[in-house]
């Protein structure tokens, strides 16, 4: 008699830890070049490099990611290089259980304490300088939660404060998605974590007034509407804020309202034409496109307006970036990182996802 078939017992998330131990350069150096994904990152002192300690344990728990973390003092920025670099569309939700952190987001300034629960749009730039911590990460696509969240280009920067009722919902929450990620069935992902994106809706606040709330909602889905026109068109030099109003049947003035919270349509316009020029360049399929070519892909008509432009947003010319990307300069402290870090950033892009 034939033995029986072994059951396949399901799969757990993917789990990645690391750490580093503080004195030793190498680690420290391939920690910030793995941070590049989501931060640039530093020790809050050059002189505490040699000091530097910190750790992570994360579950995939696709389409989101949640992350138990410690770190000595340090900086994170999140800049417009940062951003076209990674290609990420997330929100990231950071409750610091031990130290906190200042925080600037597009101007604005406000401190984070232990306990509270800060919001962070992956796709526009802030800086965090934070004391020595122990916190839990939740990030997660903007696609997840658009559908429960009616004005989410509002949460960037915002703060749910400990103590309140939310707060403590939320938070509770974060702890035991994380404490029962491993025992979770692919079958059992799906559902938590689109229960995970409801209960933040919650915490972004819909309104009591029914009007209001279809309002907020008829807005966001412009807004959802107009994004996707501008990154449909970032090749025609003429689309401008003109042009957005004729295609889409909208006003000028609310246009410029629907951006406002995103620094202005224009300035917008000009951030994802460098985001998709950063790409090309770094592509090996464009390696033998003349970067003027690039430019014009991405509605520059002036090729020196387009490289001034692109040296400050990335902080050197398309030529420089070009052949620091070609001769393998970018390998490791920029477009790679360490293994375990690309296995976070391939997570951040839906790859390496669990099977139902």
């Amino acid at each position: 008699m034939d033995s029986p078939a072994p059951q396949t017992m399901p799969r757990a998330p993917n789990r990645l830890s690391l750490s580093i131990r503080a004195g030793n350069a190498r680690e420290f150096e391939l920690w910030r070049s793995g941070y590049a994904p989501l931060y640039e990152m530093d020790a809050a002192r050059p002189a505490a490099r040699s000091s530097f300690s910190a750790g992570l344990t994360s579950y995939n728990l696709a389409p989101l990611v949640i992350i138990d973390g410690y770190s000595s003092a340090e900086t994170l920025q999140r800049t417009a290089r940062t951003i076209a670099r990674s290609n990420i569309d997330h929100i990231s939700l950071v409750v610091r259980s031990q130290g906190g952190f200042g925080l600037d987001v597009e101007g604005r300034t406000t401190e984070v304490h232990t306990g509270d629960i800060c919001v962070l749009d992956m796709t526009r730039r802030s800086t965090l300088r934070s004391t020595d911590y122990k916190s839990f990460t939740l990030i997660l696509p903007r696609t997840l939660l658009e559908p429960h969240v009616a004005d989410l280009d509002s949460l960037h920067g915002r703060v749910l404060p400990r103590g309140s009722a939310l707060n403590t919902m939320l938070a509770a929450h974060m702890r035991l998605l994380y404490e029962q990620a491993p025992a979770l069935a692919p079958s059992d992902i799906h559902a938590a974590a689109h229960g995970t994106a409801a209960m933040i809706a919650a915490f972004a606040g819909a309104s009591s007034d029914g009007r209001g709330m279809i309002a907020q909602v008829a807005a966001d889905a412009s807004l959802k509407t107009c994004r996707k026109a501008i990154d449909a068109n970032l090749h025609d030099p003429s689309m401008g804020p003109e042009f957005l109003c004729d295609k889409l049947g909208v006003s000028r003035a609310k246009l410029y309202r629907l951006f406002e919270q995103l620094g202005g349509v224009t300035l917008y316009i000009q951030r994802r034409r460098l985001m998709r020029a950063y790409q090309l360049v770094v592509d090996p399929a464009y390696a033998q496109e003349r970067i003027s070519a690039i430019a014009l892909r991405c509605g520059f008509g002036n090729v020196p307006a387009f490289n001034r432009a692109f040296r400050q947003a990335h902080g050197m010319s398309p030529t420089e970036l070009r052949v620091a990307s070609l001769s393998g300069e970018l390998h490791e402290s920029e477009l790679v990182g360490d293994r375990a870090f690309s296995t976070m950033e391939r997570w951040l892009h839906g790859e390496g996802v669990p099977a139902a």
